[in-house]
């Protein structure tokens, strides 16, 4: 194993595996991101498989960790050699949590241990590690489920990015000739600046048809939905989702609830791998929900039994972001059989 380098989000994976393996499990999160000692949920393997190939499976033991690697047992790991590692890594971590990508010799020392080969799961992957769980009231093992891991240590992570396959078109309605911007970057101010010339925008499609379609297994409303929380970020000072979908759709709109669970659906469809340019079917069979990684070193669950907790962490926690216009091909006017139209750009984070 050569001496990885990578990101806080990368190394926070090795921590939730490490924490998972000493602790037995981990308590549910509420929608504010608080810890709820009510619901413990018991794991009895931690199944490890970054490369989507081979993978090892950890089965928890009261006192010790059993390491199979393709079936085969290779060793069994006391708990109390795990702990001191862990801890000392968790520590090196957090004097990192402003850096890009760096090396740890504390999460090398962890991953020899453990007999972790690789360190994080490959970007294709919709989940970052799966897990067994024993069922609350059977007492029984659950089928094997996937997890992705967030982790609040460092900067936030993207949920949805950006490419020009997230542009949305919008028709520019008005009279006149729109104007022509100064400055490519500058996007809420140039769209503030046709609106302040008494142009309107009015949404017309989403570029890449395979993400309306997706979007349509979800909701056959919610390209229009979407669409109209894009714009009322483009006009607001703030990046909140959850304040933006409010201006999006106000209480006098009947239908704001539905329009509002309807986003919280993508939301948590995004962070379960839904991408622009992918055919998104539904939710993965497999996937049971994410941990969340907290800066005082709990693993926090978002257990998908609990989908409303889930969603409701998203819509308060993410936010819209504006990525780079001239990268992406949008935020300028342009000409079409004598109409005028405008891209917008999706991007999502913490």
């Amino acid at each position: 194993m050569t001496n990885p380098s990578a990101n806080r989000g990368e190394w926070s994976e090795l921590y939730a595996i490490g924490y998972l393996m000493t602790r037995g499990g981990g308590y549910a999160a509420n929608e504010l991101t608080q810890m709820d000692e009510s619901i413990f949920y018991k794991v009895l393997q931690v199944v490890d498989n970054p490369s989507g190939s081979e993978e090892t499976i950890y089965k928890l033991h009261e006192e010790e960790v059993e390491v199979l690697q393709n079936g085969v047992a290779v060793i069994r790991i006391k708990k109390n050699e795990i702990r001191p590692k862990l801890n000392a890594f968790f520590d090196e971590l957090l004097i990192q949590a402003n850096s890009s990508a760096f090396f740890l010799p504390t999460g090398t020392e962890l991953m020899k241990l453990i007999r972790k080969e690789k360190l994080s799961a490959s970007s294709a992957l919709t989940a970052d590690l799966h897990l067994v769980l024993e069922d609350s009231e059977t007492k029984t093992e659950t089928p094997k489920k996937g997890f992705s891991i967030k982790s609040e240590i460092g900067s936030p992570a993207t949920v949805f990015n950006a490419s020009h396959s997230t542009n949305l078109t919008y028709k520019i309605t008005g009279n006149g000739k729109p104007p022509t911007f100064k400055r490519v970057s500058a996007v809420k101010t140039n769209i503030k600046e046709l609106s302040n010339a008494g142009f309107k925008l009015k949404f017309e499609k989403f570029d890449n048809p395979t993400f309306e379609k997706s979007l349509k297994n979800i909701d056959s409303n919610l390209p229009q939905y979407l669409a109209e929380v894009l714009l009322a970020y483009t006009h607001s000072s703030t990046t909140n989702m959850k304040s933006i979908c409010e201006i999006a759709f106000p209480e006098s709109d009947s239908d704001s609830e539905l329009k509002i669970q309807k986003i919280k659906k993508f939301l948590s469809a995004a962070s379960m791998g839904l991408k622009a340019a992918t055919v998104w079917s539904g939710y993965p069979e497999d996937f049971g929900g994410m941990l969340l990684v907290k800066r005082d070193g709990d693993v926090l669950f978002y257990y998908l039994y609990n989908m409303k907790k889930f969603e409701e962490y998203l819509f308060n926690n993410l936010r819209f972001e504006t990525p780079s216009a001239s990268k992406h091909g949008f935020g300028q006017v342009f000409e079409e059989n004598n109409k005028y139209f405008i891209k917008l750009n999706l991007q999502i984070r913490y």
